[in-house]
Parts: structure tokens; C-alpha cells; sequence
């Protein structure tokens, strides 16, 4: 167990040094989408289990056991067909997702590549394994700093907490309008130093990373990723169950 967790790790700690060596550069340059528009219909809980694609997820010989059947090509295909449902116009870009780095391994032997998306307004990780083009993890970032102050007199944490549920809403393949939940679950990350949620076969976690230069700079990246069953048992994960206060009306 020690020694998967400490694999686990190291592909942690590399995920955020990539968010870390593309973010500083521009982490006081976040800008709000002012037409940002809720869909209109929000799926409830209950709603979310009922229409979970058991085909979002695969089996996978890595280190997780598991990985998203999605591509960043459909990722972001699908990212966008929600934004433009929600008469959004910021659509992501496929020019603007990098590699970082060369091809690695992770302790399985499989082969990964890390991406970051490279726009000063959205801050995308990924880990992508090589061969089968899938995604193995995929993260949203911010500093610290913004996600606890105020644009316009409303707290930016929402906007950060909305795009990652936006983010983990796409990649599992949810029914539009399954952000609420999801934002909640992200939530909870945040709050009793609970930084990791199981939910529908993925985890949920918050990383966090302090600049030692200037804590303007700590970086939080909220990451999901699909693990087998016997890693959920054996890291004991918390899951998560919807409180009667935070499940969306529609």
C-alpha cells in the first residue's frame, strides 16, 4: 500500500509542478465571462446516479487501474457543446492544449504525457496516456488568493468551483446540468481538510502548493480522477452523499 500510495504521489507532485510553471506567469490575469449564463434545467442528485455513463470509464492497465474513455479531442468537443448550450462564447481551443515535457512512465510501465491548456483565462491540466490517447486525470487550477476574494461583489471561489464542476461534468459524460452537484462535491474538498471525495467511480481531490516567493502565489488545483474498487478501499475514501440543503431544485 505504501508503495502504490508513494507512486501515486509522484504523479501527483508532477501534475502540479506543470500547473505551477504555466500558471505563475499569469495567475493575476484571470478575467470573469461577465455573459456567463446558468442552463436552465439542473439535475438533481438522484438524477446525476440515474444518468451516469457507465461507458465514461475504462479499465486501464495503469497505475489507477482506471482511466476516461474521452481524448482531450472529445473532451474538449463536449466542453464546448455545454457552453454553447449555456449561450456561452469562451470555447476552448485544441491548438491551445501543450505537452509539458516528454513522455513518461508511470510505475505500471504505461506510458503518460502531461498537457497543460495554454490561455492565460483557463488553467487545464492533464495526464493522457500515450498509447491509448485517453485521459487519465484532468485538473483546474487557480492562486489562492483570487479563490478567496471578490470580483464584483461576488466571491470568486463560485466561478473557480463552477468551471472545475464544468470540468468533471464533461469528462464523465453527465447530463448538462449536473454542475450543482458537482460543485458541491468539489466543495467539500475545501472544508475539515478533506481534500479527497470518492463520487461514481472517481475521485475528487484539492492539491495544494505554496510559492515560498509570495503566497499571492499558493496554487489550488482541483483534480479528477476514475480509480478501480480496490484502490478506493484500500485509500478508505470518503464518499460522497448529497445533504437535503445542497441537493438543486430544478
Amino acid at each position: 500500500m505504501k508503495k502504490h500510495f508513494l507512486r501515486i504521489t509522484a504523479i501527483v507532485i508532477a501534475v502540479i509542478v506543470v500547473f505551477l510553471i504555466v500558471f505563475i506567469s499569469s495567475c493575476n490575469r484571470h478575467s470573469d465571462n461577465k455573459s456567463e449564463k446558468q442552463v436552465n434545467k439542473s439535475a438533481t442528485y438522484d438524477e446525476i446516479l440515474e444518468s451516469t455513463d457507465s461507458m465514461a470509464i475504462e479499465d486501464s492497465s495503469n497505475v489507477n487501474g482506471k482511466r476516461f474513455s474521452s481524448t482531450l479531442e472529445d473532451f474538449t468537443k463536449l466542453y464546448n457543446a455545454s457552453k454553447q448550450q449555456a449561450g456561452e462564447k469562451d470555447l476552448l481551443q485544441m491548438k491551445n492544449w501543450q505537452k509539458h515535457g516528454n513522455e513518461s512512465e508511470d510505475a505500471n510501465g504505461v506510458k503518460i504525457q502531461y498537457y497543460y491548456y495554454n490561455d492565460k483565462n483557463t488553467n487545464f491540466t492533464a495526464t493522457v496516456e500515450v498509447e491509448s490517447n485517453k485521459i487519465l486525470n484532468i485538473g483546474f487550477g487557480t492562486t489562492m488568493s483570487y479563490f478567496m476574494g471578490q470580483t464584483d461583489n461576488k466571491n470568486n471561489s463560485d466561478l473557480v468551483l463552477e468551471k472545475a464542476a464544468l470540468m468533471a461534468q464533461t469528462v464523465c459524460k453527465y447530463e448538462i446540468g449536473s454542475t450543482n452537484v458537482l460543485k458541491d462535491v468539489f466543495r467539500r474538498t475545501t472544508v475539515n481538510e478533506n481534500d479527497t471525495i470518492w463520487f461514481q467511480g472517481c475521485v475528487y481531490k484539492l492539491d495544494t502548493q505554496q510559492d515560498k516567493k509570495d503566497s499571492k502565489n499558493n496554487i489550488m488545483l482541483f483534480r479528477i480522477f476514475p480509480v478501480s474498487d480496490n484502490l478506493k478501499t484500500e485509500w478508505k475514501l470518503k464518499e460522497y452523499v448529497a445533504e437535503a440543503t445542497t441537493t438543486p431544485q430544478g
